[in-house]
């Protein structure tokens, strides 16, 4: 990225969370604000983060099953250990290795990199492919919260596409010319994993149960910040928010996470303050996730893990 690009992408962040955060300011009553975050019990955190651990710990399981299914024969301890690095590197971002680059470094051992990468990859697609089918179907199966059409339509079209797209991928990029990079990494790098119909069921399966207990989480955040939120509709919220903060247009997400839960609680009259506070408590729950992962990185080594290994020396042959 040149120079130039970089400074605009990070203008264009700084702006929008700034922009967001200076309207929240403004909206919502600093008082009432500063009173929401006053009445929450840290105790009430301890749940919500330890079903946030698991979700993490059911997502590396996902990836020990797509890494293993090309040879990359790693134990589930090791699995977990590179993820919870990884969500480290993420939540904090001390590196200027990202979290996923750095879990499929480790994995990879400097040996088979590219492979490494390859699966955190399609780890990733796949779970925000079922994310979004998920926030499909709940809009699908409960229409009753009155979001504006074409919110919701693009969301159900957006989700089955996608879906749709995921599981038929290996096929449509032969639209692309043959020497296109999106059909070449598709066709040679991760054709791997679509090649295992009985794969994607366990991954779907597996991502299932992952962001069900995220979505557990978001119903137990609400508790913590003083009202409740009907199960089915942080079914319907959270794909949504997810989506929100993964698009790299703010810094980490601020802004954008409590504008979106501002948004989406008041749209069933919760308070504003506690719309925010949610917003917040989500923020400090990955957080505490991140210590967590920085514990396991210093139990670890604290050691970042490299591109390429050494070569080791081979002896030349005796004449």
């Amino acid at each position: 990225m040149s120079r130039v690009r970089t400074v605009a992408d990070w203008t264009l962040r700084i702006g929008v969370s700034a922009g967001v955060i200076a309207y929240i300011l403004y909206d919502v009553d600093r008082t009432d604000l500063l009173e929401a975050l006053s009445a929450v019990d840290a105790s009430a955190l301890v749940l919500p983060t330890l079903v946030y651990l698991a979700g993490q710990t059911v997502s590396a399981y996902r990836w020990s099953l797509l890494g293993r299914s090309v040879g990359l024969d790693a134990p589930y301890r090791d699995y977990v250990r590179y993820y919870y690095i990884g969500m480290f590197l993420n939540v904090f971002g001390l590196s200027t290795i990202g979290g996923d680059l750095a879990r499929g470094l480790y994995l990879g051992g400097g040996r088979r990199p590219v492979l490494a990468l390859n699966s955190v990859i399609f780890d990733r697609l796949s779970g925000l492919a079922i994310l979004m089918a998920l926030g499909a179907a709940a809009l699908i199966a409960f229409p009753g919260y009155d979001f504006p059409w074409l919110l919701s339509a693009a969301c159900i079209a957006g989700g089955l596409v996608l879906v749709a797209v995921w599981w038929t991928c290996p096929r449509l990029v032969r639209v692309l010319p043959v020497h296109n990079r999106l059909r070449r990494q598709v066709e040679d790098d991760l054709a791997p994993f679509w090649r295992d119909s009985g794969l994607l069921l366990r991954v779907t399966a597996v991502s299932l149960v992952f962001h069900l207990l995220q979505v557990f989480v978001q119903w137990l955040l609400a508790r913590a910040a003083g009202t409740e939120l009907p199960f089915a509709y942080c079914l319907v919220i959270h794909p949504i928010l997810s989506l929100m903060m993964a698009l790299p247009v703010s810094i980490g997400g601020f802004g954008v996470r409590e504008g979106g839960y501002l948004y989406f609680l008041t749209h069933v009259h919760v308070e504003d303050s506690i719309a925010v506070t949610m917003g917040l408590l989500w923020f400090a729950v990955t957080a505490l996730g991140g210590l967590v992962g920085s514990a396991v990185f210093l139990a670890s080594g604290a050691e970042l893990p490299r591109l390429r290994t050494a070569e080791r020396e081979v002896p030349e042959p005796v004449a």
